[in-house]
C-alpha cells in the first residue's frame, strides 16, 4: 500500500472516531431509549475520589455508549440483521423440529425462533425475553424480609394483610422457548421466594388457578408482543383473587363480577405497540400483532369519587372514561392506553359496593387492568405504585388512616424490584 493511501486511511479512521466524539458531545442528552425500553446512562459525578475507582471508568464508558450520536439508528440496523434468516444462528435448530409429536393442548407449533436484541421471536408472532437461568437468592432474601416487615406492621395496625402472587408471562409461556433456552430457574426462584415468607404472610397464589390450564389455554391469557397479560388473563385473576379474599378475610365476603357482566369484543383494526415489539425494532407487524380481547362492563363503572395522580405528581385525569378502556379509532394502542398505565396513586370510592371497607392496594403493572374491578367490591380502594415515589413510606400511610385490608399484589417474576421498597428516603 502506498504512503498516500495509508495516510488517507488514517485520516478517514481518525475523522470517523473524532467526528462521532465531537458530534456526540454537541448532541442533546437522551434520557431513554424507546426502542430498547430502558433508561440511558447519565454523566457520572466527577470528583477526585470518584476518578480513582474502576467503577467511574465503567460508568463513563457506559455513558459514552448510551449517548453516542446515531445510536438508535445503529441499534436498529443491528436488530434488523439479528432478525434476518440469512444471519440467524438458530435456523439449524428450527429445521430439526418434529411437529408430528405436537398435541393441540401443547399450544403453538413452533416452526421458527430467533434472538433479536436479547429477545426471543417465535413464529414472527410471540416475543419473549431471553431467560435468566440463575436463582438470585440474596436479592430474594432481602425482598422477602421487607415484605414480612410490611405485613407485620400492618397486622400491628389491626389491618388484614394479603400478598397476591400473580402468574407471570415468562413462567406461563416457558413452553414456547427453544429447548436450549428453557429453564426451571424462574419456577425455582418463585418457590424459594415463597419458602422465605413462611406462614407469616397470607399468600393468595393465583398460579394455583392458572396451573390447571393447558399450555394452549395459557397462551390465550397473555399478550403476544408485550410483557403483560391480556384482559382475559387479568379478569380470571381478579375473579380468583376475590374468591380467595372472601374465603380468608374476616372483614370481606363477596363475589367477583362475572364474564356475563361484560360485553366482549376484539381489537381488530389499528396498531398495537407492545413493549417487547418496540424493543426489537417492531419485529412483528403492529397491524397484526395482539388482536386482543376487549372487556367493557354492560353497566358502566360509576364512582362517587375517582382520582388519579400521575407518575410526576400531576393530576390531569378526573373522568374514569378518559383513564381506562379502549376508545374507538384510537391508534396506536398499548397496554397502558387500554388500562390506564402506571400511576402514583388512584383512588376509587364506590358506595354501591355494599360494605364500608377501606382497602389499600400496592401493586405492579400487572394489576392495572384489575383495579376498577376490585373497586366494585370495596367502599374505598386506594392504589399506590411506590416505584413512582422518590419518598414512600407504607408505615406512614398505614398509620395516617385506618385501613381494613392491605393487599400487596405483584407477579411471580417480580421478586426483588423497587416494588419491595416499602420504606424509601428521598435521594439527595
Amino acid at each position: 500500500m502506498s504512503k498516500s493511501a495509508s495516510i488517507a486511511y488514517m485520516v478517514a479512521f481518525l475523522t470517523i472516531i473524532f467526528g462521532f466524539a465531537i458530534a456526540s458531545s454537541f448532541s442533546p442528552h437522551k434520557e431513554v431509549s424507546a426502542i430498547e425500553n430502558r433508561k440511558l446512562s447519565g454523566l457520572p459525578d466527577v470528583s477526585l475520589e470518584a476518578v480513582t475507582t474502576p467503577r467511574f471508568f465503567e460508568n463513563m464508558n457506559q455513558y459514552f455508549n448510551d449517548q453516542v450520536v446515531l445510536r438508535n439508528e445503529m441499534v436498529s440496523v443491528y436488530q434488523k440483521q439479528q432478525n434476518s434468516k440469512l444471519f440467524n444462528a438458530m435456523l439449524f435448530e428450527n429445521m430439526l423440529r418434529d411437529p408430528t409429536q405436537h398435541k393441540s393442548e401443547d399450544g403453538t407449533v413452533v416452526t421458527d425462533s430467533r434472538v433479536v436484541s436479547n429477545l426471543v421471536l417465535i413464529n414472527s408472532k410471540w416475543i419473549l425475553p431471553v431467560p435468566d437461568k440463575v436463582v438470585h437468592t440474596s436479592e430474594i432474601d432481602a425482598a422477602a424480609a421487607k415484605l414480612k416487615d410490611a405485613v407485620a406492621f400492618a397486622k400491628a395496625q389491626k389491618t388484614e394483610a394479603f400478598f397476591v402472587f400473580n402468574p407471570s408471562r415468562t413462567i406461563s409461556l416457558m413452553h414456547l422457548y427453544p429447548p436450549y433456552l428453557q429453564t426451571d430457574a424462574y419456577a425455582r426462584s418463585r418457590d424459594y421466594f415463597l419458602s422465605r415468607l413462611g406462614k407469616q404472610v397470607n399468600v393468595v397464589d393465583i398460579r394455583s388457578k392458572f396451573g390447571s390450564f393447558t399450555d394452549a389455554q395459557l397462551e390465550e391469557l397473555y399478550l403476544e408482543t408485550d410483557h403483560h397479560w391480556n384482559i382475559k388473563g387479568a379478569f380470571l385473576a381478579y375473579q380468583e383473587m376475590i374468591r380467595e379474599l372472601s374465603k380468608r378475610s374476616a372483614h370481606f365476603k363477596g363475589e367477583p363480577m362475572a364474564l356475563s357482566d361484560m360485553d366482549v369484543s376484539a381489537f381488530e383494526k389499528g396498531s398495537f405497540d407492545g413493549s417487547y415489539n418496540r424493543q426489537s425494532n417492531f419485529a412483528v407487524d403492529t397491524q397484526t400483532a395482539d388482536r386482543t380481547m376487549i372487556y367493557e362492563p354492560k353497566v358502566p363503572f360509576a364512582f362517587q369519587k375517582f382520582e388519579v395522580i400521575n407518575g410526576d405528581g400531576s393530576q390531569t385525569i378526573r373522568d374514569f372514561s378518559d383513564f381506562y378502556g379502549y376508545k374507538k379509532g384510537q391508534n396506536p394502542v398499548t397496554y397502558g392506553t387500554f388500562f390506564g398505565g402506571d400511576r402514583r396513586k388512584i383512588t376509587y370510592e364506590n358506595p354501591k359496593a355494599g360494605n364500608q371497607l377501606n382497602v389499600l392496594l400496592l401493586k405492579d403493572s400487572f394489576m392495572n387492568p384489575i383495579t376498577p374491578y376490585l373497586a366494585q367490591n370495596f367502599n374505598k380502594l386506594t392504589v399506590y405504585d411506590n416505584r413512582y415515589y422518590p419518598e414512600f413510606s407504607l408505615k406512614k400511610i398505614l398509620s395516617s388512616e385506618q385501613y381494613d385490608i392491605l393487599i400487596i399484589a405483584l407477579h411471580d417474576d417480580n421478586l426483588y424490584s423497587q416494588n419491595y421498597q416499602f420504606e424509601k428516603k428521598k435521594s439527595k
